[in-house]
Order: structure tokens, then C-alpha cells, then sequence
């Protein structure tokens, strides 16, 4: 072999061999760049693996916190079920014995209406047989309140308010004192214009305006009837004074006034 062809072939080794080291270093650095891919990919798998561990965890989480929430509103529901039911029986109990008290209450209103008809009767009778004096009123405010309680249009309550109305109304009746006009009646059918006066459920007289003509009501075995008749001058008198004085014409003062009642004869002042 010439030395020419020995240096050839050393060239070409050498060259071979720098081709080689370039290939190397080549292939080196694109197996590095492709380690660093490859360890970029990692970390970011691993990021994203570490992300969603994460929001698994929170899931997780907030499905234990909702799981949680949802048993206590389950349990707060049982509770507030078993209170409406104690709440239900209670109503229940407390219907039932309103419901006695008030059928209690019912019967206990019947007999005392019933007792306060009773009592209105008795006054009825009473007022029957009273003094005359505006009897048809009176009666007629008995009647009204007898047919309200038997009818039960007013409440027990104003119905015996009514009755001790009535019956304090009786009391000052026959306490009071009262003069006014008005046309007399005689028991020939004549009439006369005058001025009757009242004391109380006890008497109650005439005069006519003229004071001829004189009359007083008197209590018989069968009712009242008037007397106009026959009076004596000190019976005249007296029912001239009393008008006068009720009228305010004279002072006050005691009189003597005609009373003629069953078991009395004659008259009595």
C-alpha cells in the first residue's frame, strides 16, 4: 500500500469518525431534548394528577358536607313531623273538650234561660195584676224579652241584663212621682180635659182644668177602677193640692190623699 492511500484512508477515518461524533452529540441532544419532554409531560401529568386528587378531595368534601346537611334536614323533618303530630293529638284533645265544655256550657245555658223564663212569667203576672198605669207598655217590654230568650236571639248575658233593666224600671215606678195631661173618661162616657197626677204604684188621680170635675183609681177585689163620684171635700181637696204642687203651682207639702183598697172600707189617707 502507498503512502498516499494510507493517508486516504486516515482521512476518511478521521472523517467517519467526526460524522460519528456529530451523529453522537446529535442523538444526544435529542435524546436530552426529548428526556426533558418527557419529564415536562410528567410534571404536568403529575400537576394535573395532583389537580384532580385536589378537586376530588373538594368533591369529596362538599359531597360529605351535602350528604351531611341532608341527613340533618332529614332528621330536623322527622322532628318537626313527630311535633306536628304531638301538635295534631293536642288539637285533637283540646277540639274534643271544647267540644264537651261547650255541649257543658250548652245545657248549662239552657236551664238558665229556663230560669229566666220563669222569672219573666212570674213578673208578667205580676205586672197583670199591678197598677194600671201604662200596663200595656210594660207588658209589652215582658213579652218581647220572653219571646227573645225562648227564641235565644239575644245572649244570655244581655238577656238578664234586660230583665234587671225591667225590673229596676218596676222599682223606680213605684217610687217616683209624676204629673201629666191627658183626657179623662168618666163612667157616663163623658170626657174632660185635665191633669192626671201619679205617686208611684199608689195612687194616681184627675183633675179636670176647670177642678170640677175630680176622680182618683181605687183597688177592688176584681182589679182597679176609677172613682168619680161621691168624693168627700177633704178627697177633693187633697187631689187639687197634689196637682197643684206636682204641677210646681204651690209649694211642697204633705197632703192627704183618697186610698181605698180590699180590707179597707170606707177609704183610708
Amino acid at each position: 500500500m502507498t503512502l498516499f492511500s494510507i493517508r486516504k484512508t486516515r482521512a476518511l477515518w478521521l472523517i467517519l469518525g467526526w460524522a460519528a461524533m456529530v451523529y453522537s452529540q446529535e442523538t444526544l441532544s435529542s435524546v436530552q431534548r426529548e428526556l426533558d419532554r418527557v419529564e415536562r409531560e410528567t410534571e404536568r401529568e403529575k400537576d394535573l394528577d395532583k389537580a384532580e386528587r385536589g378537586r376530588a378531595a373538594e368533591f369529596e368534601t362538599r359531597k360529605n358536607e351535602k350528604i351531611q346537611a341532608l341527613k340533618d334536614q332529614m332528621h330536623n323533618t322527622d322532628r318537626m313531623i313527630d311535633s306536628l303530630k304531638h301538635e295534631m293529638e293536642s288539637q285533637k284533645q283540646r277540639k274534643l273538650s271544647e267540644k264537651n265544655q261547650a255541649a257543658l256550657f250548652q245545657n248549662k245555658q239552657k236551664e238558665f234561660r229556663s230560669a229566666i223564663g220563669k222569672e219573666i212569667e212570674s213578673m208578667m203576672a205580676w205586672v197583670q195584676k199591678d197598677f194600671p198605669y201604662q200596663k200595656d207598655k210594660r207588658l209589652s217590654d215582658w213579652e218581647d224579652l220572653s219571646k227573645a230568650n225562648k227564641d235565644a236571639t239575644l245572649p244570655v248575658e244581655e238577656t238578664l241584663t234586660r230583665l234587671f233593666s225591667l225590673v229596676q224600671s218596676s222599682l223606680d215606678f213605684a217610687q217616683d212621682t209624676e204629673v201629666y195631661p191627658g183626657t179623662y173618661t168618666a163612667g157616663d162616657g163623658s170626657q174632660q180635659e185635665g191633669t192626671y197626677v201619679r205617686i208611684g204604684a199608689v195612687m194616681l188621680a184627675f183633675a179636670s182644668a176647670d177642678g170640677q170635675k175630680l176622680a182618683y183609681l181605687t183597688k177592688t177585689d176584681s182589679g182597679y177602677s176609677w172613682k168619680d163620684k161621691d168624693l168627700t171635700s177633704e178627697a177633693r181637696e187633697g187631689i187639687l193640692t197634689a196637682v197643684q204642687v206636682a204641677q210646681g203651682k204651690i209649694a211642697p207639702q204633705l197632703v192627704s190623699m183618697p186610698l181605698e183598697a180590699p180590707g179597707i172600707k170606707g177609704g183610708a189617707q
